[in-house]
């Protein structure tokens, strides 16, 4: 069997159409080998070393087959039924394959040389797997030890952790663990990662991976992007808490390769061949799930995009292996989209030489590279591993000294504000007990806060904060000022001269950002405000988010509630704060709504009128609309009208009128009562239950359909044949939404026990009459003109992925 499936494998890429809609680097060619039919919802791959393709998805995996040898996978060999999820990390090791799901990693063995994993699975090490930020890929070291990447959800893995000498002493979040060949010896090998999916081994001992953004803090002082590090052992990747992720400056963060934006990062692979173009020979390939990108980044840290789709075309990419002749093969699937396999190749191939660069036991270990690195930087790193939070006056003492240098290099200076706030605790989250108030334990500051009160000495802390405002004065590099901003904040010192100087900082830079960063420090300052500091606040607020609308930053779920919690501390500061916000002539836009969310009813009420009154002089905005209507001042029927007249704006219209319902009104009510917007629907039974009005069903807008209802009565009395129907289900092609595998309707199973017959029929002949939120249809008009329909799997700020019902992405 093994040598059956190794000679097709050599003929399986014989020329064949280029996939479609996939743009491509120049000097490669793509071809698509596997369709869902084969490899549905494909989650992981692995190729072996006889050119064998392995695939795993929702509840299988499998042994992929050219059967005609006609270039295309035709057929498969199941291996297991299982895992339930879909393997997340695949690995072939001689006789044997270990794959990640099932809250373990298994080995099955080929028994007989057949090519077949045919024994039943073991597991050889239990760890949580199935969330997406769980346990992922699995790969053997040159050093013989195994090594495995879990994301920051997969609780309770640090338990595993049992060798005598640890490079980790506190791991927390996602991490890379190194594990004895006979998996007993368990160490983490670095760690702080948000959901790095996969990883390969790198020159000079270290680890290539690629980690996921903090996508719901877009556009927040700490949001990070995704991000192709350079791991050594004993790194720290910079996750701390949800709302505090180290900066890469950072002395403890693994080096950067490159940045790459937003997006989902999965597979990783370093080319170790010769086949494709030389500028890949060196470096390491990335995938990126919500854009469909696959890029390169080269050792050198160069970034090139490899493929990426056109238009609207899926390319939702899982998982990357080389074939043993320099091939790359991509597998495509997650949440239930479309699966597919495919193969990227040279144009000219170039005379290939396996492994050519291979990174072998003899160029890579596991151990420490030399420590050549300064007092400050050990001493932060010390300062991290102890088990107990504590003030260290000689570590504050180090730190303001080179602080107070005035020909210190930036990156000392940089290290040594980092040194200031490790003495005094370090950043993270808050103690709700803390004495400070509820307002500065909120998620916010947790970049900007010391869990400890920073009870240093008067001397210290008056010449740390001496020698930071000195530092801002002197107009530094930005991430000179973001840190020394960082600094005062965390210690807090009740100073004009430091409010004053962060808030003339914030004057200089023009990045919202930066501004934020600077705003969130000076709410940390514990000194009462003159109006001169009140009004320094209060305009930056204005100028923040109405910037962040300009330059059209995407701000995402995070943007409102962390700056709601800024809101709160600032109104502790300063009481006046709100009222002076709304009186302000620059309040108005829709941009500074996220203030208004925690507002109390007196100023919020202020808001809503100096909005009503500005929305006059010009077309409203829809979100403005709403946010007058959910008012508890009724509003003017004049410009209830105008909003009517609007599509955009008339549920805002419907809500103003369900808040202050009459008789007149019922016409309107009735309408909203069936509106697909559940907080005006609900709004406007409420108000017809209290007029004491008819409720409107929805009314289908089909004669046809109508006629069909007219006749349940007679239909439900008639018998069936099920075999008919189930041959009409499936030539109808209903079991492509209801099988339950792509869950773009509800699973049918067992439905005639929990509805009626005259519901099932309703159901049937008018389906549009009751959908649930969770399988409502989202209709897109493209810019260019294409509209496309699907339910929707996945949604960002800067994207939506939709599959439709014939299973395309």
């Amino acid at each position: 069997m093994r040598l059956l499936i190794s000679l097709l494998a050599v003929s399986l890429f014989s020329p064949l159409a280029f996939a479609e809609g996939i743009d491509l680097a120049p000097g490669l060619e793509i071809r698509q080998i596997a369709d869902d039919d084969l490899v549905p919802d494909c989650t992981a791959i692995t190729a072996d070393s006889a050119g064998n393709v392995i695939a795993s998805g929702r509840g299988y995996i499998r042994l992929l087959v050219d059967r005609d040898a006609d270039g295309l996978f035709d057929d498969y060999t199941t291996i297991l039924e299982g895992p339930s999820h879909g393997a997340h990390g695949l690995c072939v090791d001689g006789a044997a394959l270990y794959f990640v799901g099932d809250n373990g990693v298994w080995e099955t063995i080929d028994t007989d040389g057949d090519g077949l994993y045919d024994s039943d699975p073991t597991r050889v090490l239990e760890i949580k797997t199935g969330g997406e930020h769980d346990a992922h890929a699995i790969r053997k070291g040159p050093d013989g030890f195994w090594y495995l990447i879990a994301g920051n959800g997969t609780k309770g893995m640090f338990e595993l952790q049992n060798v005598d000498s640890t490079a980790v002493g506190r791991p927390r979040a996602g991490a890379i663990w190194r594990i004895s060949p006979d998996w007993s010896q368990r160490e983490v090998w670095a760690h702080g990662f948000r959901n790095a999916y996969d990883f390969d081994f790198a020159p000079d001992h270290a680890i290539d991976t690629f980690d996921s953004d903090g996508e719901r803090d877009a556009s927040l002082p700490w949001y990070r992007p995704t991000r192709v590090f350079r791991v050594r052992r004993g790194d720290h990747a910079g996750w701390v808490t949800r709302s505090w992720k180290r900066p890469d400056v950072d002395p403890q963060m693994p080096q950067v390769l490159a940045e790459l934006g937003r997006g989902s990062p999965t597979g990783v692979l370093r080319y170790r061949h010769r086949r494709l173009p030389a500028r890949f020979h060196q470096g390491v390939f990335v995938l990126d799930w919500t854009f469909g990108r696959i890029a390169f980044v080269s050792d050198d840290g160069d970034a090139e995009i490899v493929a990426s789709p056109s238009g609207t075309t899926g390319f939702a990419v899982t998982d990357i292996d080389s074939l043993p002749d320099g091939r790359l093969v991509i597998s495509v699937g997650g949440r239930r989209s479309r699966g597919g396999l495919y193969v990227i190749d040279a144009q000219q191939p170039g005379t290939n030489v396996e492994f050519s660069n291979a990174i072998n036991a003899e160029t890579w270990s596991g151990a420490v590279s030399p420590d050549s690195r300064d007092k400050t930087v050990r001493s932060i790193t010390d300062l991290r591993s102890r088990d107990s939070i504590t003030i260290d006056h000689a570590a504050a003492a180090h730190a303001v000294r080179i602080l107070r240098q005035s020909d210190a290099e930036d990156n000392a200076l940089v290290d040594a504000a980092i040194l200031l706030i490790e003495s005094v605790g370090g950043l993270g989250e808050g103690d709700p007990k803390d004495a400070r108030g509820k307002q500065q334990v909120a998620a916010v500051f947790d970049g900007y806060r010391s869990p400890l009160r920073p009870k240093l000495r008067d001397e210290v802390r008056r010449e740390a904060t001496d020698a930071l405002v000195q530092i801002l004065k002197s107009n530094p590099a930005d991430v000179v000022a973001d840190e020394a901003v960082r600094a005062l904040a965390v210690i807090e010192p009740e100073s004009k001269e430091a409010f004053d100087a962060i808030a003339a900082d914030m004057d200089r830079i023009a990045n919202p950002i930066a501004k934020l960063h600077r705003l969130i420090a000076l709410a940390r300052l514990p000194l009462a405000r003159s109006d001169e500091m009140t009004t320094q606040v209060a305009s930056a607020m204005l100028e923040i988010p109405l910037q962040v609308h300009e330059q059209n930053l995407n701000v995402d779920r995070n943007w409102t509630p962390r700056l709601g919690e800024l809101f709160l501390a600032l109104e502790r500061r300063d009481s006046l704060l709100p009222s002076r916000l709304v009186a302000m002539p620059e309040f108005g836009h829709a941009a500074h709504l996220v203030w208004t969310e925690r507002m109390d009813p007196e100023n919020l009420e202020r808001a809503r009128r100096k909005y009503l009154l500005k929305s006059r002089d010009e077309p409203i905005e829809p979100v403005i609309a709403r946010f007058i209507a959910l008012g508890n001042d009724a509003v003017p029927r004049s410009d209830i009208r105008k909003w009517l007249a609007d599509r955009a704006t008339r549920p805002s219209a419907w809500l103003a009128i369900a808040n202050h319902p009459g008789d007149s009104d019922i016409e309107e009510l009735q309408k909203a009562a069936i509106s697909v917007d559940p907080t005006v629907r609900d709004a406007a039974r409420k108000a017809l239950e209290k007029l004491g009005a008819d409720i409107p069903e929805p009314i289908a807008n089909s004669e046809s359909i109508r006629r069909w209802l007219d006749k349940v009565d007679k239909i439900s009395v008639m018998e069936g044949d099920a075999d008919r129907g189930k041959l009409l289900f499936e030539v109808r092609q209903c079991n492509k939404c209801h099988d339950g595998g792509k869950a773009l309707g509800p699973p049918l199973a067992g439905i005639s026990k929990r509805f009626s017959t005259a519901d099932l029929f309703r159901a049937t002949v008018d389906p549009n009459h009751t959908i649930s939120d969770r399988y409502r249809a989202k209709q897109v008009l493209t810019a260019e003109g294409k509209l496309v329909i699907g339910m929707m799997i996945y949604q960002s700020v800067d994207g939506i992925t939709l599959l439709t019902a014939n299973a395309t992405t």
